[in-house]
């Protein structure tokens, strides 16, 4: 989901270290299925009927998203790249799949950026170099149900968002917000200047940097302040409108999986500029979100020496003289890497591939204690704790008597908040749930006169709720049908009697225990907890 717009992290061992290619972009990560009714929209290679080739210079382990995108620049500038990936079908969290002809997303929910040419979206950047790209879908609304069940969705953009604050946030909330949005201008336009394809982590950021001598000065003027809690900004302003106050915490939650308190100005201050800019539209991919890693899969594939592999599961990355060499597979054989081995996965299942070098002395301990620090999940001891889980459900409808395009009356997209005051805020369990029905933008994901519809929590369910349970045991079922009934409510501030129209054989509910089996995220975390000011 765009507004989360986490950085996705490739890391690259080459030799005693470690270092990591950035890519911020557009995800949220859901859920696959494994009922036999349901299909992986499985991944179509022209060089299928190729062997996997034994030596590469490169060789990208995962092809999520930062996977493929690390491997298709590569590939662009002809290094040969061979992405190994486990599954049968590419695009890791944004993969999709079919289930009694509906489409259903993995993940992604929203897009911003990617229809228009001057854009500082990194993924677009992306795909403007590489020549591929998704053909993108317009539309320009996201609804929000507020928690003593108002609702509204307005236009995103500057337009219509100010007569939401005179509404549902009363006198004062409209100059408050304008006053921030003209606080935050120099910061926006700060974390828009440089583009990411600039930034690099060696000796050779001064090369890529000074080709843009005033956008990195406008950049350095901002310099800590980039870095710095956006809630430092809030308690400047002196905000006191409980709604403008609740709102930027709803958009930090959502943008970075934290309350304002804990979000870079970096991250608050690139999509306050993006959504609140005229004429703003949100994008959405045409044939889903799997059409934007079939598109990086194409630009990987072009050059000659690039590859993607699916049932390619890898087992170890193998170390010789101090240097990632290549990698074994599950069936044993291997594959050497000439340049460099780049892990798609999280840090923990990267430190599993690697523990029998590190167990058997191959790796330097400057290397082992990166790794360490990379996994080190307690707060108290100088590691970074992690996010907690998703529950989701997928379902095709009936839409009998719905109507057939967005509007603010009916959106495509909306957000569920509960309550304002929970114990732990905008982070509780269950709080915020997130609602897309992607066939209204698209109407292809699903068969004439039905929908598709997708719910989820953000990451807000404790993994220690799932993780003693059997995935065959009644206990697991029933707790399933809770969160499911939980979810449908969500669905029907806007569906009316959604659960009623659900299509027999669709509908499928995702838990932590899901998150952790398909997505190989360990304890079916979305990532780790970055708390700006304390662990920036």
């Amino acid at each position: 989901m765009y507004i989360r717009n986490l950085s996705l992290t490739a890391f690259c061992c080459t030799a005693n270290s470690c270092t990591s290619f950035i890519l911020p972009t557009t995800s949220h990560a859901s859920f696959s299925t494994s009922a036999s009714a349901s299909t992986l929209e499985a991944f179509k290679s022209d060089k299928a009927d190729q062997p996997i080739p034994t030596t590469t210079d490169v060789i990208v382990i995962g092809s999520g998203l930062a996977g493929l995108s690390c491997a298709a620049l590569l590939s662009h500038n002809d290094v040969n790249t061979l992405v190994l990936e486990s599954h049968d079908t590419i695009g890791g969290a944004a993969h999709g799949w079919t289930r009694r002809g509906y489409h259903f997303e993995s993940g992604p929910s929203l897009y911003s950026g990617f229809s228009i040419d001057k854009s500082p979206n990194p993924l677009k950047n992306v795909f403007q170099i590489i020549g591929e790209e998704p053909e993108w879908i317009t539309y320009d609304r996201w609804g929000t149900v507020l928690p003593n069940g108002k609702k509204f969705a307005a236009k995103i953009g500057p337009e219509e968002f100010g007569d939401v604050l005179d509404e549902h946030g009363g006198p004062g909330a409209r100059e408050e917000f304008e006053g921030l949005m003209k606080r935050m201008g120099p910061l926006s336009d700060a974390a828009q200047a440089l583009t990411s394809m600039a930034l690099r982590e060696d000796a050779g950021a001064v090369v890529t940097l000074l080709r843009y001598p005033r956008e990195l000065f406008d950049t350095l003027k901002q310099g800590q302040a980039l870095n710095d809690p956006f809630g430092l900004i809030m308690e400047e302003m002196d905000l006191k409108n409980e709604f403008v106050k609740n709102w930027l915490d709803m958009l930090c939650f959502l943008l970075q999986g934290l309350p304002a308190s804990g979000t870079m100005n970096a991250v608050m201050a690139y999509m306050l500029a993006d959504w609140y800019r005229p004429g703003v539209t949100l994008d959405f991919p045409k044939g889903g979100s799997g059409a934007i890693a079939d598109a990086l899969s194409r630009g990987v594939e072009k050059k000659k020496g690039g590859r993607v592999c699916v049932n390619s599961h890898v087992d170890e990355i193998l170390v010789e003289n101090g240097k990632a060499c290549g990698v074994k597979l599950a069936d044993g054989s291997i594959i050497r890497a000439n340049k460099a081995v780049v892990s798609n996965a999280d840090p923990f299942v990267a430190k599993k591939l690697l523990s029998n070098a590190i167990t058997s002395g191959k790796t330097s301990p400057e290397f082992n204690e990166y790794m360490d620090k990379m996994t080190n999940t307690n707060d108290n001891d100088g590691g970074i704790p992690n996010l907690k889980s998703f529950i989701h459900i997928h379902a095709g409808i009936d839409a009998t008597g719905l109507p057939p395009l967005p509007s603010a009356d009916f959106p495509a997209q909306w957000a569920v908040v509960r309550d304002w005051d929970a114990p732990e805020g905008v982070e509780s369990p269950r709080n915020i749930v997130l609602c897309s029905m992607p066939s209204l933008i698209d109407p292809t994901l699903a068969p004439e006169g039905k929908h598709v519809l997708h719910a989820y929590v953000p990451a807000t369910e404790p993994y220690e709720w799932w993780s003693d349970l059997d995935r065959g045991s009644e206990e697991y079922v029933k707790k399933k049908e809770e969160a499911a009934d939980f979810l449908w409510s969500a669905i029907e501030e806007y569906v009316p009697n959604a659960r009623d129209r659900a299509v027999p054989g669709t509908v499928q509910i995702g838990t932590p225990l899901t998150h952790e089996r398909f997505l190989r995220r360990s304890n079916g975390a979305y990532g780790p907890r970055v708390e700006a000011g304390k662990h920036t």
